[in-house]
C-alpha cells in the first residue's frame, strides 16, 4: 500500500469517527431534551448545553409563539445586554406585526454580529414553525473562540433541533391546557346540566369559570330591566363575596357596554380602554387590571354578563380565553333558561293548586252558606210539620207550601254551584247562551239585579278562549257579590274590528286598585290576578277601575280578546 493511500485511509477513518462522535454527541443532547416535557425546562436545559459543550458565555431564547418564552442564562456585561435585548425586540416587532415567513430553512444559517465596544461576538439562529418565524436563540462567545468547521455545522444542527423541540413542546403545552379546561368545561356543563336550582347554576357558573380562565374573580351580573342596572348576582375567587349585589348603571363601563352592544371583549390593559368604569373598584378596593367578558343572551335578548377579572399569569386573557368565555356564557343562558323555565311551571303548579284549593272552599262556603242552610231549615220545618199535624193539622198546609219554597231556593242554589262548576252548555251550545243561563241563575238566587247586554251576535271562538272568558266573568261577578254590597251588575258584551270586549260592571262599594294590588300578599286574595293571568293565557288584555267614593262607586272590568277561528286556542 502506498503511503498516499495510507493518508487517505486514515483521514477517512478520523473523518468518520469525528461523524460518529458527533452523532453521538447529537443524540445525547436529543435525549437530554426529550425528557423535559414543559417548555421552561427544556429552554434552560438546551441553553446549559450551549454554554457547557460550544464555549458560548451567555445564551438567550426567546419564543413569540403560545405560550410565550424568555429564558436567558450566563453573565452579561451591560453592552452586551442592551445589543441581545435590541435584537429580540425588533424580532419580536417583527412577528408580531404580521406573519414573517422565511422560504427555506437552509437559506438562512445562524448570523454572526460582533459587539461594538465589547470583546464578544453574537450567533443569532431564527426558531420556525414550518417557515414561520416564531423566536430566535441568541449565544455570546468571546472573540475568536466562535466554533468553527463541523463543531459549526453541529451548532447549527442542534439550533434548528432546539428550535423544533420548544415549538413541539410549546404545542404539547397547549394542547395539555386545552384538554384541562375542556375537561373543566365538561364540568361546567355537566353541573349546570344536573340542577334546575337557578342559585346553584349561577354559583357553579362562576366557580368553574374561575378555573377554566385561571382568573382571580369571575362575576356573573344579570339585568335588572326594571332600574336599568346591572347586578353582581354570584361572585367567586378573590374579592367575590366583596362584588356580590354591587351594582352599575346599565352602560357604564366594560361589562355595561358588553350589556348593551351583545358583543364580548378582551382587555389587558382595562384601564386604558375607554369604555372602562372604576367606580366599583373605588367602592370595594379591588384593583382591575385585566377583563375578558362575553354577554349571556336569551333568544337575542342580553339578561346578563360573564366577566373574568385579572388573569392570574403575566401575559393577560388570550383569544382562547376569550372563546372559552363566550361558550361558558352561552351554557349559562341554557341552563338560566332551563331553571327559569323550571321556577315558572312549579310557580304555575303552585298557583293553579292554589286556585284549586279557592274553588274547594269556594263552594263550600256557598254550599255551607246557602245550600246547607236551606237543607237546615227544611229539616227544621219537617220536624215542625210533624208536630202541627198532632198539635194543629189545619195550619200544615202554609208550613208544606213554605218548605216548598226553601226546596226550590235550595234546589237552585245547588244548580248555580253546580252550573258555576262545570257550564256544560258552554261547550255544547257556546259563549252566549252560557252566560244567559249564568244570568238566569244569578237572578233566581242572588239579591241583585244581573243585566246582560249582548249586541249582535256573537262570533264563534275556540272552546277553551269561551271557557276562560266565561271564568274571568265568574270571577268578577264573585268578586262583587262577595264585596262589593251590590244592587246591580251589568256584562255587556260587543264586537270591535277583530276583538271581543266584555264589561262587568257593577254599582257597589268599590275599592282602591292600587292599593289592593300593593298589599296582594297580605290580604291573601288572588282574585285580580286569576283575571289578569287568564287574559294573558288568551291574549287579551285586562282593565280593573273602580271607586270607592261617593257619588260615583263601583267597580268596572274592561276585558279585550283577540277574536279566533275555532281551530285556534290559548298559548301555550
Amino acid at each position: 500500500m502506498s503511503k498516499a493511500n495510507g493518508a487517505r485511509n486514515k483521514v477517512k477513518v478520523n473523518d468518520n469517527a469525528a461523524l460518529l462522535a458527533g452523532n453521538l454527541r447529537c443524540l445525547e443532547y436529543f435525549l437530554a431534551l426529550q425528557a423535559h416535557r414543559e417548555p421552561q425546562g427544556l429552554a434552560q436545559e438546551a441553553l446549559s448545553i450551549l454554554l457547557r459543550d460550544f464555549g458560548a458565555v451567555a445564551g438567550s431564547l426567546l419564543y413569540v409563539d403560545q405560550p410565550p418564552l424568555h429564558v436567558r442564562l450566563g453573565t452579561l456585561p451591560a453592552p452586551v445586554t442592551a445589543h441581545l435585548d435590541q435584537w429580540e425586540k425588533s424580532i419580536k416587532d417583527r412577528i408580531t406585526a404580521g406573519p414573517w415567513h422565511i422560504a427555506s430553512e437552509k437559506a438562512l444559517p445562524p448570523a454572526l454580529q460582533p459587539i461594538a465596544q465589547t470583546n464578544h461576538i453574537a450567533l443569532y439562529s431564527l426558531i420556525l414553525n414550518k417557515q414561520r418565524v416564531v423566536g430566535s436563540i441568541g449565544l455570546i462567545f468571546p472573540q475568536g473562540q466562535v466554533p468553527s468547521g463541523k463543531e459549526r455545522l453541529l451548532l447549527s444542527l442542534f439550533l434548528r433541533a432546539i428550535g423544533n423541540a420548544v415549538q413541539i413542546i410549546s404545542e404539547l403545552t397547549i394542547t395539555r391546557e386545552r384538554l384541562s379546561q375542556l375537561s373543566l368545561f365538561y364540568q361546567v356543563a355537566q353541573s349546570m346540566a344536573s340542577t334546575l336550582d337557578l342559585s346553584k347554576v349561577l354559583d357553579d357558573t362562576t366557580q368553574l369559570a374561575t378555573a377554566v380562565l385561571d382568573a382571580s374573580v369571575v362575576a356573573l351580573m344579570l339585568v335588572d330591566e326594571k332600574n336599568q342596572e346591572l347586578v353582581f348576582e354570584y361572585a367567586s375567587g378573590e374579592m367575590g363575596r366583596m362584588l356580590r349585589k354591587q351594582r352599575t348603571p346599565l352602560g357604564e363601563g366594560i361589562a355595561g357596554w358588553v350589556a348593551t352592544h351583545g358583543e364580548p371583549v378582551l382587555a389587558n390593559n382595562a384601564r386604558e380602554d375607554p369604555r372602562f368604569s372604576d367606580k366599583v373598584d373605588t367602592r370595594t378596593g379591588f384593583l382591575t387590571r385585566s377583563i375578558v367578558c362575553a354577554p349571556i343572551q336569551i333568544r337575542g335578548k342580553v339578561i346578563g354578563v360573564l366577566e373574568a377579572l385579572n388573569k392570574r399569569n403575566e401575559q393577560g386573557f388570550d383569544e382562547e380565553d376569550l372563546r372559552l368565555i363566550v361558550t361558558t356564557a352561552n351554557q349559562a343562558a341554557l341552563a338560566i333558561e332551563n331553571a327559569r323555565l323550571y321556577q315558572s311551571l312549579r310557580d304555575e303548579r303552585d298557583r293553579i293548586i292554589q286556585a284549586q284549593e279557592n274553588v274547594r272552599r269556594q263552594v263550600a262556603r256557598n254550599l255551607h252558606d246557602g245550600t246547607v242552610q236551606f237543607l237546615s231549615a227544611i229539616s227544621m220545618g219537617i220536624d215542625h210539620l210533624e208536630r202541627l199535624l198532632k198539635v194543629k193539622p189545619e195550619a200544615a198546609l202554609a208550613e208544606l207550601d213554605a218548605l216548598r219554597k226553601l226546596t226550590h231556593q235550595a234546589t237552585r242554589q245547588a244548580r248555580l254551584a253546580l252550573f258555576e262548576l262545570r257550564p256544560l252548555i258552554l261547550e255544547t251550545q257556546g259563549l252566549g247562551p252560557a252566560l244567559e243561563a249564568y244570568v238566569e241563575q244569578l237572578q233566581n238566587s242572588e239579591p241583585f239585579n244581573v243585566h246582560l247586554e249582548m249586541e249582535g251576535e256573537l262570533p264563534e271562538m275556540d272552546k277553551s278562549v269561551e271557557a276562560t272568558i266565561f271564568a274571568i266573568v265568574q270571577e268578577a261577578v264573585t268578586n262583587a257579590k262577595k264585596h262589593a254590597d251590590a244592587q246591580d251588575v251589568w256584562l255587556r258584551l260587543s264586537v270591535e274590528g277583530d276583538w271581543l270586549k266584555l264589561i262587568i260592571e257593577d254599582n257597589g262599594k268599590g275599592f282602591d286598585t292600587a292599593e289592593i294590588e300593593e298589599k296582594y300578599d297580605r290580604l291573601g286574595s288572588i282574585g285580580l290576578l286569576n283575571m289578569r293571568e287568564r287574559a294573558e293565557l288568551i291574549d287579551g288584555h285586562i282593565q280593573i277601575a273602580s271607586n270607592p267614593h261617593p257619588p260615583n262607586t263601583g267597580t268596572r272590568v274592561t276585558l279585550h280578546v283577540p277574536i279566533r277561528l275555532p281551530s285556534g286556542g290559548p298559548k301555550q
